[in-house]
Formats: C-alpha cells, structure tokens, sequence
C-alpha cells in the first residue's frame, strides 16, 4: 500500500462537484466496512476504494472489487457485467490469515500476503471459496488478510464472516478489462459508471445505482 490516499471531505467535493449525489443514491457511513460485509453477505457485488492504493500487480482490498465467493453466479456476473474479461480467467480469495488453515494446504507454513503463490485447497473451500478458485483444479492464489497487513481489510472480512461463518471472500482489482486498475476517485468513478457496478464504497461513503 505505497500509493496515495484521499480524504473524505476530497470524495464529498468531487461528488458534489460533479453532482453524482443526483445521479445516485449517496450515503456517508461511519462503519463502512460493517456497511459493505452486510451487503456481500447479502450477495451483493461491491467496488471498494479506501485508504492507500496498491502498488504492484494486484489489488490487495483497497482497490478491489469484492463478492461473496461462495456463490459461483458471480463469476459470470463480473466477468459480463463488470469488467468484460473472458470466462477462462480465474479470479483468487482474500482470507483471514488466521482462517487460511480451514481452506489452504500448507505444509510448509507459507505467509501469502501479496496474492501470488498459487496452493492446493481444502474440501471447506469448494464449498465457502469456489468463485475465488481455479475452475479445473480448485487451486487458490489467496491473499492472507493479517489486521497488520491491513486493519480495515480484515475487519470487513472479519465482519463478513460474522455474518455468512465464512472466512473469505473474492477480490478482484478494481478496474474494466485492460484498464489499469483505479489509483484516483476520479478512476473510481470513471470505472463504476462504464461498468454494471450496482455499489462503490468510496473511503466512507457508498454509491449505488439501486
């Protein structure tokens, strides 16, 4: 997370510049993560935007677009709707490190914090993981969530799991298919409208198209 951060009160002016509160449904929320784990346990698909961006090749929770990944539907949904990228290629999971025993063979005791070591998984995570999993050999290349690595990050997880019992969801950057992936509000926004993205958590407030 080396990249730059944005305020509140930068999103509250460029939405009221732009008047997107028109457009859309604008709600500011104190506990936004406990705003977004309720909406993917409701198996909604959310954008979200908050804190320092990634630097690197993938989106680590701060720039991701999230889904409960137990619901293999979604898949399609992003792929067509969302980011217009083809069937084949597998989206991965972010997990709560300290749950990452209940769904990854790990023999040797690998911290995976940057979602590019790929592991064999447990039969739990065909059930709780399957969208975040390779569809021919459920193989995962998940991101290990510590509150360390990311406070925020992991308590949605955390609350997310308080709500479904899973401790996982699907992370996928934040971006339409051979975009980059979004550093700036104005990316964010840019990205939600041209996209079938119902929900963008932006630091604390939440757009939605519904």
């Amino acid at each position: 997370y080396l990249g730059p951060a944005y305020e509140n009160k930068e999103i509250y002016s460029l939405l009221i510049k732009n008047k997107f509160d028109k457009k859309y449904k604008v709600t500011f929320y104190k506990d936004i993560e406990k705003e977004v784990a309720s909406l993917l346990a409701k198996g909604k698909i959310v954008a979200r935007f908050k804190g320092r961006c990634e630097f690197g090749a993938r989106a680590l929770g701060n720039r991701s677009i999230l889904a409960d990944a137990s619901n293999k539907e979604v898949v399609m949904e992003i792929n067509e709707q969302i980011k217009n990228r083809d069937f084949w290629m597998p989206f991965a999971p972010s997990i709560l490190y300290e749950k990452s025993d209940k769904y990854i063979k790990n023999k040797k005791n690998f911290f995976a914090p940057w979602m590019v070591l790929a592991f064999e998984t447990k039969e739990k995570a065909k059930k709780d993981l399957i969208a975040g999993l390779h569809p021919y050999d459920f193989s995962a290349r998940p991101q290990m969530v510590t509150k360390e690595f990311n406070r925020d990050y992991h308590r949605l997880i955390s609350l997310f799991e308080k709500n479904t019992g899973r401790g996982g969801i699907l992370n996928t950057s934040f971006n339409l298919h051979g975009e980059p992936m979004v550093c700036s509000p104005e990316d964010a926004i840019h990205t939600f409208e041209d996209s079938g993205l119902k929900y963008l958590a932006i630091e604390n407030y939440l757009l939605s198209k519904e």
